[in-house]
């Protein structure tokens, strides 16, 4: 066996299994890494507009070109390319950042506030969940593999991004632009469950729990698709407007702390 056998097909390799050691060490590394970097980066460009679109140009290309080389390889090694193709386009929650992080670095204005907003509420929370919680990924594919990787350092990226942007300040947190912040994800997760009922896949686990932590949503409306689907929302966007609960009394005492 070669090591593109090895590493890439995952030949004769069992699967890592969620929350065993080599899944909980392999993401806790990558992650710690993004987590440093944009800590980093953004102390260094909080004052500098410039480097800041640079870093969120790069950042978009980074998420751009993982998720090509993970489409890429899939069609390639796969024989089924048309339903490889539908069951790998960026429709999970945590792909979101596919669309917006590359919005957020080319573009200006209200527009660009509104999704460096919802960068820096999502973000963090992709990454660790997709990271933790990613019971499609390590229930299927050894933690040192072609597929884990580039699934944890995607979502590593993401949770990056977040930081990168909290920390450097480009987040406005407009209270006027919480409904299109909110509205973002309504449409996505819209548009998202129709496509999953067209044709049968199941993004945002829309259908079914898929080895992940939404199993147990499943089975406590006892397979009830509507109901499981409404926690699916109440879950998602209940986040945003938790995040946006508590970030406003925490930044007015910080500011008042800060003033004394």
């Amino acid at each position: 066996m070669n090591f593109y056998e090895w590493f890439f097909l995952e030949k004769d390799r069992a699967p890592a299994g969620l929350f065993s050691w080599s899944h909980l060490l392999s993401v806790t590394i990558i992650l710690a890494i993004f987590v440093a970097l944009a800590i980093i980066l953004g102390r260094k460009f909080k004052n500098d507009p410039k480097n800041q679109r640079k870093t969120m140009i790069i950042t978009s290309i980074a998420i751009l070109a993982l998720y090509i080389m993970k489409l890429s390889f899939l069609l390639a090694t796969r024989n089924d390319v048309g339903n490889t193709f539908l069951e790998n386009l960026p429709f999970f929650f945590c792909d979101m950042m596919v669309f917006m992080v590359p919005i957020a670095a080319f573009t200006k204005g209200r527009v660009q506030d509104i999704v460096l907003d919802f960068i820096a509420i999502c973000g963090f929370i992709m990454g660790f969940m997709g990271n933790y919680f990613a019971g499609n990924i390590y229930a299927t594919h050894p933690a040192f593999s072609y597929l884990s990787l580039i699934s944890a350092i995607s979502h590593s990226i993401f949770a990056f991004a977040a930081l990168f942007v909290f920390i450097s300040g480009q987040n406005k947190m407009e209270k006027r632009n919480i409904p299109f912040v909110i509205g973002i994800l309504l449409v996505f997760m819209s548009l998202v469950l129709a496509f999953d009922y067209l044709t049968g896949k199941n993004y945002q686990f829309f259908l079914g729990g898929d080895d992940t932590p939404f199993g147990i949503f499943l089975d406590l409306v006892k397979g009830n698709l509507i109901a499981y689907q409404a926690i699916i929302y109440v879950l998602q966007c209940g986040y945003i407007g938790v995040f946006y609960l508590l970030y406003y009394p925490i930044a007015k005492a910080i500011k008042k702390k800060k003033g004394s």
